[in-house]
């Protein structure tokens, strides 16, 4: 038995015998649970014959004449399949809604089966106990917005459901069968206005027993897969079913049935409809209520400082960090000092030591402080980090790091649910948010009875209303409005008459004009649909019972494209158009049982089509058969192999797209992953047309204006349209709302604040940029309002136009006075300028940074001789190369009709053999353009293809390259066990000397001998990472040195090899410079470490781990193992924001590189920033005005002097202030 395929079943009672009638006894623990069933006229009874295991466990509607709640004894008219003794193991109110069909169909020999019963599968461990074990057959999938019931292995099922059109599905609620949800008796049922009840009462799936039975309409059957089809099931995927059953309406539809009060306006027939793929377009009706009752209502009058902003107060204090013997990484025994409630600016070349203090010391030692308050249990759960090597820290605060790291490569994680602009949204739109109808588009707006008056006393007075109830024939009540202050009790009670005779709904008529629907209920009375409460969670596309059923909350879904499985159609599929059949050739000449590919030859046959002509050539007809499948037509596939085996196989064409999708959707496996990700593309879902939630989310709208609607607009869009709600809002609407309207509006106004107003808020987060995301985590603590903690940022001007600096600038000096202290590592001159305090760690990288070159205020840096910031921040240094003159004869690269994202048909024209900037604010379309546009153009030409990138129009020039280099700041490599050296092909090189000494040679040692990711070469104890873990069950897991290899992650044998008196291990620990010098008289890879070093990396040791490298980092090796390798001089290279991470005087050696590689003949193109770059580049294309919908064309493009002379351009300006 597969335990894992059965479920424990319970009894609740037994069948006893009261007078000589059955009654329904419940056990005196589970008799809560029957509070307000006698409510109901009908129950379905779920009953075994225990004392017969032969008779299955079967359920049973009985017809309730009496409940005793308090003794737990339930009294109904005598049914003939109950006996003394039978256990009870649910019961469930009957709901006309979810148990009653209108319409269905039955088998002609219906008779025969009329009085069987249902069967379940019940396991029980001997006939006299209580409990016993169900066994499910099967589970319902949810396949893009159908649902499917995927049976185990029975097919007897269909047999026994032809020519019935609905059947009653039993599933178990595995969520929740846990013993805290199996003890719960009573619940608050999430229908409106109902009260708390029993289990027993509602439909919950929270119960003794977590059965649920729904009725559903029969769409499809599929034998051979043994899936049946039925209509849309409110439940989630993969759900175990335990049984399934023919509804038969002579036993389950009762058509005189009650129900209590909270339910008696829902539908009295089951909803039995599939998902409707039809619309295109959601059409809302807008709502009567608000635009009638404005229009004859007293004036109203809304303040237009709503959105007046608060004052903040200032928190101030003093005292500092100390920190003392900082040995951490290159850092050299340093003493410093961080003042409280300051901005302290660390700054120094690549590699000498910034990181290493702010966040390998500083931020790492408060962090692990922090931990050790926990408890045991509570540390286990994170986490644990190494102690930093310091002698003391004294004064450190709370530290909060804010990197440019993603938070998640989680697609479902947007801009705006990182920021909780998602959820204010969601909130407002609960709150206020004007739902409709999915089913007809009508509004609904639920009112209790006091709202509905207090609406009504809007009008203004001697205004006549004549109220009605909804679809009742009875007399209609006239009323007059009087004056101000007059009792309005003779209004009131008309109101609660008319909705008590309405079921909840009546009709006001307005000075016999206007005729409003009001309601109490989430009901649309105009189509008996049935809604549950409006609550932020509908707005949630995480949330299960609100996200799109059909993409599951991503908006997008993968659909087969014909496209990718005919790659090549002026080939014939006998010699390969066809990646999915392949050579088609070959299986003809030796076929086999494969029908996958001799369906198509069974197909061609039949239909007389000769196979040797292109694809291209083909009838239309056969072409969609043999993707598509012959719709039941067989056909017969004959062969005979090698072997002499013969076979015949007749069967329907399934057709390419079809098996496709049958394979994806069966299983989960790498194979399928691989099948989709070659045949499949994304699309966007055609039920939610992107926007990623059920209908009921996307059909609630707040002045016209639906939630999709409002949560993919840009931030600054999102604002302005916030900034016009409130003239637009009831007086009913605006109190209710006011708090999380001032909330939202703050928020958006930081953001645009930040300089980042263009990201739209559903953008995923995995697509924006480090700075970006950098910039969104800092406004989040700004919003957080707390004090008193250190907040330890790296680079925040990254990704940053010089013109939003200042913004930024703003937002951290409000952070630090809330009373907080900031450390920043950072290069940008204006950041560094603007702080209170500054550490420059020098003089250079690695072994010989790590000291403190000065410390001190900005003007003291500047005065300090020491200090090679000092020189650049006094203007006593500067960043220069010598200009390529650019001259009529030129030749130019030109792309026309740039139309990506943003940007709008653009032309674009730079020259060869130079260097040219992207320019542009942020979101103006700069990496847009680069790698959706100009990147895959050029690389498609290339590679021989005629095709451009399918965002422009046309493109020229691309004849003077041979090859493109697009260097991002992409990780390049996954796993601490990747390396600089091994990334570079350096590792290889290493190896390979190692394995050529003489004592390799005698003991037989090879290359493989020398990698640590190798079992031959690394340390058995610790496996190559040369420190272990001890678990400490009292304190934090204790990382040491492995005891065996003393952190050097070799074996004995291999570290005692020696090449120049220095083992493996040695070599690794150098740093590019030192190992320059080491293998000087290597030219095979000296030349790698040579431009390794020229691009500023000169620092980083070979065998660091690569999980720890920055992206500047991460770039500049890809770079230098690029650049290592011969160049024709027609390479271009693309670079993003290449200064990232980089000191002034990085900057220069990088230009000085970029110079060599330019007067080569070679081409640069670089997406950047910085202004000692932009001023040395040779051409200019600067994006704009601003970003998002409000960037995207060109402003100015040209030399440096020809854009700085050009207004409108932001970069110009700046070019204008600058020496050039």
């Amino acid at each position: 038995m597969n335990d894992k395929n059965y479920y424990n079943l319970f009894s609740i009672g037994k069948v006893t015998k009261q007078n000589d009638k059955n009654v329904i006894s419940i056990y005196r623990n589970y008799s809560d649970g029957l509070k307000f069933l006698s409510l109901f006229s009908h129950a379905i009874i779920f009953y075994s014959k225990i004392r017969n295991p032969d008779i299955p466990f079967s359920h049973e509607i009985i017809e309730i004449t009496n409940v005793d709640e308090k003794s737990g004894i339930i009294f109904f008219y005598d049914n003939p399949y109950f006996s003394e003794g039978d256990f009870i193991y649910d019961i469930k109110p009957y709901f006309p809604c979810e148990d009653r069909v209108k319409s269905c169909s039955i088998p002609k020999e219906f008779t025969k089966l009329q009085n069987e019963k249902p069967q379940h599968n019940i396991k029980s461990e001997e006939p006299s106990i209580l409990s016993g074990k169900i066994q499910s057959i099967g589970s319902i999938k949810k396949l893009q917005g159908e649902f499917i019931i995927q049976l185990f292995d029975d097919n007897s099922f269909f047999e026994k459901f032809e020519g019935y059109s609905h059947i009653k599905i039993f599933w178990w609620f595995n969520n929740f069968d846990k013993d805290k949800y199996r003890r719960i008796t009573q619940c608050q049922p999430p229908y409106e206005n109902a009260p708390k009840t029993g289990v027993f009462a509602s439909r919950s799936p929270v119960r003794p027993n977590p059965i649920a039975l729904t009725t559903a309409k029969i769409i499809d059957f599929n034998k051979k897969l043994r899936q049946i089809k039925v209509s849309t099931l409110d439940c989630f995927d993969n759900t175990p079913v335990i049984d399934i059953s023919p509804y038969i309406p002579i036993n389950d539809r009762i058509l005189d049935c009650r129900v209590p009060e909270w339910l008696s306006h829902w539908p009295e027939w089951l909803d039995d409809s599939t998902l409707d793929f039809s619309h295109n377009i959601v059409e809302l009706k807008m709502p009567s209520i608000f635009n009638s009752i404005y229009k004859y209502s007293k004036s109203n009058n809304k303040t237009t400082d709503f959105f007046k902003e608060d004052t903040n107060n200032v928190i101030k204090q003093s005292n500092k960090i100390i920190i003392e013997g900082a040995r951490q990484n290159n850092l050299k025994n340093i003493d410093v000092n961080i003042p409280y409630n300051k901005i302290t600016v660390i700054t120094g070349v690549s590699g000498s030591g910034k990181s290493s203090l702010a966040f390998d010391t500083i931020f790492a030692e408060s962090q692990r402080r922090f931990m050790d308050s926990f408890s045991t249990s509570q540390r286990s759960l994170y986490e644990q980090m190494e102690k930093p090597d310091f002698d003391k820290i004294s004064g450190l605060p709370p530290a909060i790091s804010i990197s440019q790291k993603n938070i998640a490569r989680n697609p479902r994680s947007t801009v705006g649910t990182i920021t909780d602009i998602h959820d204010c949204l969601r909130t407002l739109f609960a709150i206020i948010g004007v739902r409709h109808c999915p089913n007809c588009g009508n509004a609904i707006i639920p009112l209790n009875t006091d709202e509905i008056i207090q609406t009504l006393l809007q009008l203004v007075s001697g205004t006549l209303i004549k109220i009605e109830p909804f679809k009742a024939n009875t007399p209609c009540y006239e009323y007059l409005l009087p004056e101000k202050n007059t009792s309005n009790d003779i209004l009131s009670n008309y109101i609660k008459e008319t909705l008590k005779i309405g079921k909840g709904a009546i009709y006001v008529t307005i000075n016999n004009k206007d005729k409003i629907l009001f309601q109490t209920t989430q009901m649309c009375y105009h189509c008996d649909h049935i809604l549950f409460e409006l609550t932020p969670s509908t707005f949630s596309f995480n949330n299960a019972e609100s996200m799109c059923p059909v993409c599951n909350g991503l908006g997008i879904k993968m659909e087969v494209s014909p496209n990718l499985i005919i790659c090549n159609s002026n080939l014939s599929i006998l010699d390969g158009a066809s990646n999915w059949w392949g050579t088609l050739r070959k299986f003809r000449d030796s076929p086999n049982a494969n029908w996958m590919k001799g369906e198509i030859l069974a197909l061609a046959e039949d239909m007389s089509i000769d196979l040797k002509k292109p694809w291209i050539e083909l009838p239309e007809d056969f072409k969609h058969q043999a993707l598509w499948g012959s719709n039941g037509r067989k056909v017969t596939f004959i062969y005979e192999n090698k072997n002499g085996r013969t076979g015949r196989i007749t069967r329907p064409v399934e057709g390419a797209c079809n098996c496709i999708k049958r394979i994806v959707s069966s299983n989960s496996g790498e194979s399928s992953k691989r099948i989709a990700n070659e045949f499949m593309e994304q699309y966007t879902c055609n039920y939610c047309h992107g926007e990623r939630l059920a209908k009921e989310g996307r059909m609630v709208d707040i002045t016209g204006t639906r939630f999709p609607e409002a949560a993919s607009m840009t931030i600054s869009e999102l604002k302005e349209w916030l900034e016009i709600l409130p003239c637009k809002l009831s007086d009913f609407q605006l109190s209710t709302s006011s708090s999380i309207l001032k909330e939202l509006h703050r928020k958006l106004c930081n953001y645009i604040k930040i300089g980042v107003s263009y990201l739209n808020l559903n953008r995923s987060i995995t697509t924006i940029s480090g700075g970006e995301l950098q910039r969104l985590k800092l406004i989040k603590q700004l919003e957080s309002g707390i004090s008193n903690i250190l907040y330890v940022l790296d680079e925040p001007s990254t990704g940053l136009h010089l013109k939003d600096q200042e913004k930024l600038i703003e937002i951290i000096k409000e952070l630090r006075d809330y009373g907080n202290t900031i450390i920043i590592v950072e290069h940008n001159k204006k950041l560094i300028s603007m702080a209170d305090y500054i550490i420059d760690i020098g003089p250079h990288a690695g072994t010989f940074g790590g000291q403190i070159a000065a410390q001190g205020t900005p003007l003291k840096i500047m005065e300090n001789v020491n200090s090679e910031t000092g020189k650049y921040l006094s203007d006593k240094k500067h960043v220069y190369i010598e200009k390529s003159h650019i001259s009529d004869k030129c030749s130019y690269v030109k792309l026309t009709g740039a139309n990506c994202n943003n940007l709008k048909n653009i032309h674009i024209a730079f020259p060869t053999s130079s260097i040219t900037c992207i320019t542009g604010v942020s979101g103006s379309g700069k990496s847009s353009l680069i790698s959706k546009c100009l990147y895959p153009a050029i690389e498609n030409r290339i590679h021989g293809k005629k095709d451009v990138s399918r965002y422009c129009q046309d493109l020229s020039g691309d004849e003077y390259f041979d090859k493109i280099i697009y260097a991002s700041q992409g990780a390049i490599g996954r796993t601490p066990r990747s390396t600089p050296a091994t990334y570079t092909g350096i590792m290889d090189e290493i190896r390979s000397i190692f394995a050529s000494t003489k004592i390799s040679k005698e003991k037989g040692y090879k290359a493989n001998n020398f990698s640590f990711n190798s079992k031959e070469g690394q340390c058995d104890t610790c496996h190559g990472e040369g420190k272990i873990c001890t678990p400490v069950s009292f304190m934090a897991d204790i990382w040491s040195k492995c005891p065996v290899c003393g952190g050097k992650r070799y074996i004995k044998n291999i570290l005692e090899v020696k090449y120049k008196n220095k083992n493996i291990y040695d070599v690794l620990e150098m740093n590019v410079n030192e190992a320059l010098n080491f293998f000087i008289d290597q030219p095979k890879f000296v030349h790698i470490l040579n431009i390794m070093s020229e691009v500023g990396l000169g620092y980083l040791k070979l065998g660091q781990n690569a999980v720890t490298l920055s992206g500047g980092e991460a770039q500049r090796i890809k770079l230098s193992k690029e650049l290592s390798t011969n160049s024709t001089g027609k390479t271009l290279y693309i670079l993003d924001e290449p200064t990232t991470g980089l000191h002034f005087s990085d900057i220069q050696n990088l230009l000085i590189l970029l110079e060599k590689i330019r007067n080569s003949g070679n081409t640069i193109l670089i997406i950047e920033h910085n202004l000692d770059i932009i001023k040395n580049c040779d051409w200019i294309i600067d994006l704009g005005p601003e970003g998002g919908a409000k960037g995207g064309y060109v402003i100015a493009q040209g030399t440096p002097n020809q854009v700085s002379e050009v207004k409108e351009s932001y970069t110009g300006n700046l070019l204008s202030h600058c020496k050039h």
